[in-house]
């Protein structure tokens, strides 16, 4: 790896904390947003790294080691939950056959099988034992306890199916409302255990957004089936004292940004943004208060050529340096497990030449 490190003026802690206060920082932190990658990098298949917290948390600690110019830290979680906490199976990804574990099969079928779901035990749930696990480990270190950032949507999407839940939206609104406010209940029932352990100012949460994407629904849907629960979550973990906020608008959220700005997120919080979504346009729909972040194609992360990164990389700062809130370098979603290394390398090689203020 090509060391860059003298150029730096701050330490990744200093700078990640200058740009959360709003202040000047020496160049743009690059997060890595990584899972699988950080189980490659330390040498253990998918499938070990989400059974084990204990492992995934290793794996996290060693990819700070190897890339000290990345603002990273351990991470752990997978998108597609729900189902597993609701009764469900879940599929490991044995043999890195793929990126994270994947709900084995949707729990019901029709809106009729709504009332017979249990209302799960926080405590031994699908992944919230694990991540309990993995919350331990980061408070010993001094990292923030993860809060459920899955939102309601999300999660009952892989309750019915994506495809028949949307369906519900037109077909049963009523019950698509009943099964959010049981998913709603679980998460927050499950972020109490998480709070009472260890206080809100000691968590963060990440809220990812896949199923909301415009590319699925509507502004007009995303307002009425899926902005009540989530502004509801928000307002609970505001509550609490949770200040530390992530939010992943995972594809193109671009018709649904005036109500995020307007949902109650507090100052600084990071909008990581999908390839799908134009840099500049999602910072001025959201405004100076809150921190950009994105938005490195991944598909030219896993397939493209050095030089098509390092464009890539440049442009993504070109764009994201001149949003007066703040601007963090990402992909546009999580860094693919199978990147070449020389791609990674590119990344830090185009920051280093584009990312100083």
């Amino acid at each position: 790896m090509i060391n860059f490190a003298d150029k730096d003026t701050m330490t990744p802690k200093e700078r990640l904390m200058g740009l959360i206060s709003n202040k000047p920082i020496d160049r743009v932190p690059f997060n890595p947003f990584s899972l699988g990658f950080s189980a490659r990098c330390y040498g253990i298949d998918r499938g070990e790294f989400y059974r084990s917290p204990e492992k995934a948390f290793a794996a996290g600690l060693h990819l700070m080691e190897t890339y000290p110019w990345m603002a990273t830290r351990p991470a752990y979680g997978w998108a597609d939950r729900g189902a597993w906490e609701f009764g469900g199976n879940v599929i490991w990804p044995d043999g890195n056959r793929f990126a994270a574990p994947q709900s084995a099969a949707p729990l019901i079928s029709g809106p009729a099988e709504v009332d017979s779901l249990p209302d799960p035990n926080p405590e031994t749930a699908g992944m919230n034992p694990l991540v309990a696990r993995f919350n331990t480990l980061s408070r010993q270190k001094g990292f923030p306890a993860s809060l459920p950032g899955g939102t309601p949507t999300t999660l009952s999407a892989a309750i019915v199916g994506t495809t028949d839940f949307l369906k519900w939206f037109i077909r049963y609104p009523e019950a698509a409302h009943k099964l959010q406010r049981k998913v709603t209940d679980f998460l927050l029932r499950s972020a109490d255990v998480t709070l009472g352990r260890y206080g809100g100012e000691n968590c963060s949460v990440q809220f990812s957004v896949p199923v909301e994407s415009n590319q699925l629904i509507s502004a007009q849907a995303f307002e009425r089936f899926a902005k009540p629960y989530i502004a509801e979550i928000l307002a609970y973990y505001l509550a609490a004292g949770v200040r530390s906020m992530v939010v992943h608008l995972c594809g193109d959220h671009t018709a649904n940004l005036p109500h995020f700005a307007t949902m109650g997120f507090p100052p600084r919080t990071v909008f990581s943004v999908g390839h799908e979504m134009d840099l500049e346009e999602t910072g001025k729909g959201l405004g100076k208060e809150y921190i950009l972040a994105g938005n490195i194609d991944t598909g030219v992360l896993q397939a493209g050529s050095t030089d098509q990164v390092f464009e890539e990389v440049r442009e993504c700062l070109r764009v994201g340096m001149n949003h007066p809130g703040g601007f963090m370098l990402m992909p546009a979603c999580e860094l693919p497990p199978d990147t070449p290394i020389e791609n990674v390398e590119t990344v830090a090689r185009a920051l280093y030449t584009h990312g100083y203020y």
